[in-house]
């Protein structure tokens, strides 16, 4: 009978204690005139400790208020700077620092549930902070970190998020060059659909970095990235990352001397960088005396004025603003004047008494900072708390970027959580999680929740439906047959998708006789193709279907998938796609017969930059030359490129 009231009170607490979308859809709906986001704090209660609790009181009367007070003494243990991810319904932490101490336990929040559970960690990584982590296939990756007693550290782990096993990631060898040297605080993203990761600055011990880095995670290699060029930023650590449309991101930063609030987009395929501007009237100037500021700086980003205040006036009866030169990567701080662009804000002095200081500050555009939370949703980055650097004080506030409108919005916020640095930050649905972190004194557990969005939506199918189609004999009415092998298709999709597949069609159904209605094979009309491979051919349908193209081919299937497309279908973007993928396993040793090729097969843009490639890597010498005779106007080409140089 105990037993049973045991397992009645538990099931009781789950209910209470379990968070979903539908608890917060009242107290919401109170907030939406007036366009304040609530924060809430979820009292979670441990499994294991539940567990813990039923084994020592079997015999015992199972109370609410007893196990709500046991399991705040051991629920998830204090911690901030750990690495965290999302996979499904929970979120996984690993390691953090807490109490002068590193650690490398391992939990997952079940979302659903409102509970923490403790996961086997054997084999785990060594105990540290600070090290960034993300999920690709089913399995949550860690990389570098900070051990403590000056030992930062770049060795490369996985967990199987479906065994709960930890193994070393396989790296070959001969691309340890291309390596991150032994780091923490990277900048970090993952380009999923080509299976890159990539990987921004961070600090060793000795110095910042402003180096980009990238793994590609299906061939357990580090690449070599073009050289970069345009607004490279400055070397910094603790920064945020994202891939959107081919850039990635970068956000804030610590860069040796003060928190940043630039925003950076790198070019995957071309390595250029550029300085995001923001808007002027997006700026104010405040006289506060509310804060004990020692140093502020901060900067006008649409021109190359820079505003800068010295310690020295805070207790002064006037503060002087004028332009600072500075020899800086960018403006994080102060950047270099154009004294043709500086609006007039060459001077500028204004009154203050003894506790007043002048500084700028943003209406829209976050303070600088780093240790900050952050995440992309639809196309927008938000950023959260951190650490400012320049006020010395620590944040919590919630800012959103879009990236196709490129502004700035402030998200005002209420039943704020403490404010507080090294955080982890994750958007399930449309609920933010944010979890532990430091506020300036210790390392916190709490968990708080934010209902973004009134309405959840479900994230597109379309996709996954259409992958389900591929090669499959339900959806089909007609079946190819290649090298003795059957692809099955949809008509319908396919020559809505590439109208050069009319002509395979009609050659078989214009035919004047009634023998293609007698062979047909299980009611499909079958077409057989006897100029293509099998695999190649699987390949485009693939892409038809889903508007993609895997990135882990060879390069001879891809050279080979180039000649067909070009010849035969004419696939504008697939060419383009293989072109692009192609540029990036061309080296010295093969670049002039894929020149050669390019050039055969009319795809101009390969062509250019092979021709590029060969100019600026000097690689036209007699033997090339001699090489290139049998296509003279290429020859030709290459010898006046070469003269421009």
């Amino acid at each position: 009978m105990k037993e049973n009231k045991q397992r009645t009170s538990l099931s009781k607490i789950h209910q209470e204690k379990k968070y979903n979308n539908e608890c917060f859809n009242e107290s919401f709906n109170d907030n939406m005139d007036t366009n304040i986001l609530r924060w809430y704090k979820l009292n979670y209660t441990s499994n294991n400790d539940i567990n813990k609790y039923k084994n020592e009181h079997k015999h015992s009367t199972l109370s609410t208020d007893s196990i709500e007070s046991k399991n705040k003494i051991n629920s998830f243990p204090k911690r901030s700077g750990a690495a965290s991810v999302l996979y499904k319904d929970y979120i996984y932490i690993f390691g953090g620092y807490k109490l002068n101490k590193r650690l490398n336990d391992f939990y997952k929040y079940d979302i659903l549930k409102n509970e923490w559970i403790d996961i086997n960690n054997l084999n785990a990584p060594s105990k540290r902070e600070n090290n960034p982590s993300f999920v690709y296939k089913d399995k949550m990756y860690i990389i570098g970190g900070y051990e403590g007693n000056m030992k930062w550290v770049n060795d490369f782990y996985s967990f199987d998020l479906c065994t709960e096993t930890w193994e070393n990631v396989y790296i070959k060898k001969k691309s340890k060059l291309y390596a991150p040297t032994y780091c923490f605080g990277y900048a970090l993203s993952v380009d999923i659909p080509n299976g890159i990761l990539y990987i921004f600055g961070g600090y060793d011990g000795t110095q910042l970095h402003n180096t980009m880095h990238a793994f590609n995670l299906d061939q357990n290699k580090w690449i070599r990235l073009k050289k970069p060029s345009g607004d490279i930023p400055s070397p910094r650590s603790c920064a945020v990352g994202h891939i959107c449309d081919g850039y990635f991101y970068i956000f804030g930063g610590y860069n040796g001397f003060k928190g940043s609030n630039s925003l950076y987009q790198y070019h995957l395929a071309t390595g250029i960088w550029t300085k995001i501007k923001y808007n002027m009237n997006e700026m104010e100037l405040i006289v506060d005396g509310s804060e004990n500021i020692e140093h502020i700086t901060n900067n006008i980003n649409d021109s190359n004025t820079s505003i800068g205040i010295s310690h020295k006036y805070r207790n002064s009866n006037s503060c002087t603003i004028s332009n600072i030169n500075s020899d800086l990567y960018d403006d994080d701080v102060i950047c270099n004047s154009d004294s043709s662009n500086n609006r007039n804000i060459n001077s500028m002095t204004f009154n203050s008494n003894d506790t007043n200081c002048c500084y700028i500050s943003s209406k829209k555009i976050p303070s600088p900072r780093y240790f900050m939370g952050s995440f992309l949703h639809n196309n927008c980055i938000y950023i959260l708390g951190g650490f400012n650097g320049i006020t010395f004080k620590r944040l919590n506030d919630l800012y959103k970027y879009d990236i196709h409108n490129r502004t700035w919005e402030k998200i005002h916020t209420t039943n704020n959580f403490s404010e507080r640095s090294s955080i982890s930050i994750h958007f399930y649905k449309n609920v933010i999680y944010c979890i532990a972190g430091f506020d300036g004194i210790q390392s916190m557990n709490d968990v708080y929740a934010l209902k973004l969005e009134n309405i959840y939506i479900e994230p597109s199918s379309l996709e996954y439906n259409y992958k389900t189609m591929i090669n499959n004999y339900k959806y089909s009415d007609i079946v190819f047959i290649l090298q003795n092998k059957y692809i099955y298709g949809c008509s319908n999709i396919i020559l809505a998708r590439c109208p050069s597949f009319k002509y395979l069609y009609d050659s078989y159904l214009l035919k004047k006789d009634s023998t293609l209605l007698n062979n047909k094979i299980n009611n499909h009309i079958p077409i057989t193709i006897n100029d293509i491979e099998h695999d190649i051919f699987l390949i485009i349908l693939n892409y038809i279907y889903t508007d993609e193209i895997y990135n882990n081919y060879s390069l001879e299937t891809y050279l080979k998938l180039l000649v067909v497309v070009s010849n035969k279908f004419y696939i504008i973007r697939l060419i383009q796609l293989c072109e692009s993928i192609i540029t990036k396993l061309v080296n010295n040793s093969n670049v002039f017969d894929i020149l050669l090729f390019s050039y055969r097969n009319d795809c101009k843009q390969l062509c250019k930059f092979c021709i590029d490639y060969v100019i600026y890597n000097n690689l036209l010498d007699n033997h090339k030359i001699n090489f290139l005779i049998v296509e003279p106007h290429l020859l030709g080409e290459l010898y006046k490129m070469s003269l421009c140089k």
